[in-house]
C-alpha cells in the first residue's frame, strides 16, 4: 500500500507543471468566457421560455461568473485529456502514441453528443415536468443561479458519462476489461446508474432522476457491446503482447 501512495505521490510531482498549465487555461478561459456569459445564458433560458429572477444584488454577478467557470471547464476538457494520455498513457502503452489526435477527437465527440443529449432531449423533458406543478396561484420565480447549476451540472455529467464507451475501449484493449464482466453485473449496474444519477441530478425529483438513469444504462450496454467487439478481434485475430498483457 505504502508503495501505490508513493508511486501515485511521484506521478502527481512529476505531473505538476501540465497541472498548472491546465490551471492557467482555465483561469484565462473563464474570463474569456464571462465576455460571453450573457449570450450563453441566453441559450440556455430558451429551454424554460421565461426570464429569470435575482433574489439577491449580488446573484446576477454570481450566475453569470460561475456560468463562465462551467464553460471554461468544459473548454478545458480537451487539454487536460490530453495532458492526461502523454503523461499517464503513452509511457505505459508506446504502441499507442500515434492515436493521441483520434482518441481526444473521438472523446470529444462522445463529450458533444452527450451535452446535445442533454439539451436537446434531458433538459427540456426535466424542466417542462418541474415548472409544469405550477397553478393559477402559484408561479414559480426561477432563481438565475440555480437554473445555471442545475442546466451546467446535467449536461456535464451527461457529456462525461459518454465517453464511457471510449473507457470500456481501451481497458478491452489492455485486457483489464472482459464481456462477462457486463453479462454477469447487470443488475448491479442498474443499482448504479440509479444511484449516480440521483448524485448528480440537481433535483431530488424521480422524475429527473429517471431521465438521467435511462442514458447512463444505455451506456452500459454499449460498452458492453464495444469490449464484446474488441473480445471478439482478440480471438479472430490474436496479436502478440509484451509482459504485461498489452498488445505490441
Amino acid at each position: 500500500m505504502g508503495n501505490k501512495v508513493t508511486t501515485i505521490i511521484a506521478e502527481v510531482e512529476k505531473a505538476r507543471k501540465e497541472i498548472a498549465a491546465c490551471a492557467v487555461l482555465f483561469l484565462s478561459l473563464a474570463v474569456l468566457c464571462f465576455a460571453f456569459s450573457e449570450r450563453v445564458l441566453l441559450v440556455l433560458v430558451r429551454l424554460l421560455g421565461r426570464k429569470l429572477v435575482s433574489y439577491s444584488p449580488e446573484e446576477g454577478l454570481i450566475a453569470l461568473g460561475s456560468l463562465s467557470l462551467y464553460c471554461a471547464f468544459v473548454l478545458t476538457l480537451p487539454v487536460a485529456g490530453y495532458l492526461l494520455w502523454r503523461r499517464l498513457i503513452l509511457p505505459r502503452v508506446p504502441a499507442w502514441r500515434w492515436w493521441g489526435g483520434l482518441v481526444i477527437a473521438v472523446a470529444t465527440a462522445l463529450f458533444a453528443c452527450g451535452a446535445l443529449l442533454g439539451y436537446f432531449v434531458i433538459l427540456p423533458a426535466g424542466i417542462g415536468f418541474l415548472v409544469g406543478f405550477e397553478t393559477r396561484d402559484v408561479r414559480a420565480l426561477i432563481s438565475a443561479k440555480k437554473f445555471i447549476s442545475f442546466c451546467g451540472t446535467m449536461l456535464i455529467a451527461l457529456g462525461l458519462s459518454f465517453e464511457a464507451p471510449l473507457l470500456a475501449f481501451f481497458l478491452a484493449k489492455l485486457g483489464w476489461l472482459k464481456p462477462a464482466f457486463f453479462r454477469n453485473r447487470w443488475r448491479h449496474a442498474l443499482l448504479a446508474c440509479t444511484v449516480l444519477s440521483a448524485i448528480i441530478t440537481p433535483t431530488p425529483d424521480v422524475y429527473n432522476m429517471t431521465l438521467m438513469a435511462m442514458p447512463l444504462l444505455g451506456l452500459y450496454f454499449v460498452s458492453f457491446l464495444v469490449v464484446y467487439v474488441v473480445a471478439l478481434g482478440r480471438v479472430a485475430s490474436p496479436v502478440p503482447k509484451d509482459d504485461d498483457g498489452v498488445e505490441r
